[in-house]
């Protein structure tokens, strides 16, 4: 009897502890939101305008790259402070199309172009944060596409809420169903990098990076979760019609079974990192 009760049993404690882990966070994330909008709002501080710098490693994509930053620039309030650094690599097949794209179409955005190949997505990003000169850094995607009218305007509103002296990180609302668990491209203030010296964890091979900073959030309590700002990506894990080359190659080169390894291994290191923030 024991033995075939035991997984039962089990499954109660997982489920009460999922339970009680979305209770916590909810809670948490929900009066902190407020708390700070009230002391924002009664210290009648003005909204800080920030530049703000867009992360974006792109290979064969330039299609895709090119539907999101139309939808970037649709609904961005102001172009003139959104610092764009793209990222290709040097063997791209289609690196003559980006160009013509940004060159004909978007010649009016900032756009740094980077054509430099290195081994992995994290590296990519905090190759381009160390280029970045915006106060604000906001890893992005090229599958991904910005729903919220001035979306901008809102990130200035929500850091405007918190000491740009210490780091913070803002979680936005990037279609998850407990979007105060996790949060895909978290944005991260410049004083978060320069705590921690990157972006994004290199250990991993290719997943991890929201992961990695949404943990280093929940240890450090330095976040704050926003649904004003709101992206949606159109991924190929969940959209059929959106694989393409450099997805497979990323499944193929990324090996997550090898990357969750990492992850359980990495735990002490997300700790020490966690307590730099506070």
């Amino acid at each position: 009897m024991k033995k075939k009760e035991r997984p039962i049993i089990q499954s109660i404690s997982k489920d009460f502890k999922k339970g009680f882990k979305r209770i916590k966070w909810f809670m948490y994330s929900f009066f902190k939101y407020h708390l700070l909008t009230i002391k924002f709002n009664l210290s009648k501080k003005e909204i800080n305008t920030n530049k703000i710098s867009l992360l974006l490693p792109s290979r064969e994509r330039s299609k895709k790259l090119e539907r999101m930053l139309t939808s970037l620039k649709t609904n961005c309030f102001d172009l003139n402070r959104i610092e764009i650094l793209l990222l290709l690599d040097e063997d791209d097949k289609e690196i003559e199309n980006y160009k013509k794209i940004l060159n004909n179409i978007f010649k009016d955005l900032n756009i740094k172009l980077f054509i430099k190949s290195l081994k992995t997505h994290a590296i990519r990003n905090n190759f381009l944060a160390s280029n970045a000169s915006g106060e604000i850094f906001f890893p992005a995607n090229d599958d991904m596409l910005f729903i919220s009218k001035n979306w901008d305007k809102y990130i200035d509103l929500e850091f405007s809420k918190i000491n740009k002296k210490q780091p913070y990180c803002l979680w936005i609302n990037s279609g998850k169903k407990y979007n105060y668990l996790h949060c895909d491209f978290p944005i991260l203030n410049k004083s978060w990098y320069i705590k921690l010296g990157y972006i994004g964890s290199e250990f991993f091979n290719f997943w991890y990076l929201d992961t990695w900073i949404c943990d280093l959030s929940f240890k450090s309590k330095k976040f704050l979760v926003s649904n004003k700002i709101e992206v949606n990506q159109l991924s190929a894990d969940t959209h059929q019609n959106e694989v393409d080359n450099t997805f497979l190659k990323n499944k193929k080169d990324g090996i997550p079974e090898k990357d969750f390894l990492i992850w359980n291994d990495t735990e002490e290191n997300r700790k020490k990192d966690a307590s730099k923030l506070i």
